[in-house]
């Protein structure tokens, strides 16, 4: 991480290691009235009798401003004191940035279910718990990452928002995916902490753009017809200050098949086409950051690194 991206490091996820570092249950431990359904499987939520004291607990520990009881522990997140200590010890001298990351709330939200098999998205009650516990571990990460001394970014990874506005997922509304997002962006701003939204999937981006993070990351290299459609949208969030993540390189093995040149070409070729909608093409560049296309946590170290080589030489070369 630190040889290929020394400006702009992140802690690595590992889902590989342990089915702790998955996406829901990273970041679930932190959650009230979590009941195990079983090895395997994601916990339940039960805010039956026994829930209302530790609703009451939780939010006790939100107003007195408890973060460490929204802190990752290291069975969860391997990664992430690896990475400060290493970055301790051998500090790039380009670095500028580094970049943390929560599962949104969302996903968090659509991937949790009550007793009865309902996504607690559709629970006033406990989609405030949840929003507001990824507001907290914002939080506490940025609280965490800031120690090293440069400006951090922090991400809300949101798969799920892959079936916004899609016949998939009818009650997924803009008001509910707003009312999950506001307190952790709000959070992310409080902090100092620069935010973003990442969905590999296609979205409607017009939305995420008006939902103002200060980063909009999508998988340019399978999705960037679709985003080619929002032109007056990303037009309107670069005018204003947003950036766009484009995530060129694939993080699949299609990598090992791909040169720098070719990535390139398609970076080039969708900036070309934005400009050719009437976007500012120097705003386009100025504004843009180069991601892998997705996550690299269940891929092999011998693929992730391709996908780093690729990622750190074509941002070179752009650069250049």
């Amino acid at each position: 991480m630190l040889h290929y991206l020394p400006e702009f490091p992140f802690w690595p996820q590992l889902p590989r290691r342990s089915p702790l570092e998955g996406m829901t249950l990273q970041y679930a431990s932190s959650l009230p009235c979590l009941r195990s359904a079983g090895p395997g499987r994601d916990p339940q939520v039960d805010t039956g009798p026994d829930g209302g004291e530790e609703l009451a607990a939780f939010y006790e520990a939100v107003l007195a401003g408890d973060l460490e009881r929204f802190r990752l522990e290291p069975e969860r997140a391997a990664g992430l004191p690896a990475f400060e200590d290493r970055l301790a010890r051998v500090r790039p001298a380009a670095l500028r940035f580094v970049k943390g990351h929560v599962t949104g709330p969302v996903t968090l939200a659509t991937s949790l279910h009550d007793l009865s098999g309902r996504e607690v998205l559709y629970d006033d009650t406990y989609r405030e718990v949840v929003a507001t516990t990824v507001a907290q571990q914002i939080r506490w990460q940025t609280e965490r990452l800031s120690r090293l001394g440069v400006p951090v970014v922090l991400f809300l990874d949101e798969p799920a928002m892959e079936v916004f506005g899609s016949a998939f997922s009818s009650g997924l509304t803009a008001e509910l995916v707003l009312s999950l997002w506001r307190p952790c962006l709000d959070a992310a701003r409080e902090v100092g902490a620069l935010s973003g939204i990442h969905c590999c999937g296609n979205t409607d981006w017009g939305f995420l753009f008006d939902a103002a993070p200060d980063i909009v990351n999508f998988d340019a290299f399978h999705f960037l017809e679709r985003m080619l459609l929002y032109p007056e949208a990303a037009g309107r969030y670069l005018a204003g200050g947003g950036t766009l993540a484009w995530g060129l390189v694939p993080t699949d093995d299609a990598a090992a098949a791909l040169s720098a040149d070719e990535l390139l070409s398609r970076l080039e070729r969708g900036m070309a086409r934005f400009g050719a909608a009437g976007l500012d093409p120097d705003l386009l560049r100025r504004q843009c950051l180069l991601t892998p296309s997705c996550g690299m946590g269940s891929l092999s170290p011998e693929v992730a690194e391709r996908i780093l080589l690729l990622l750190a030489e074509v941002s070179r070369r752009v650069r250049a």
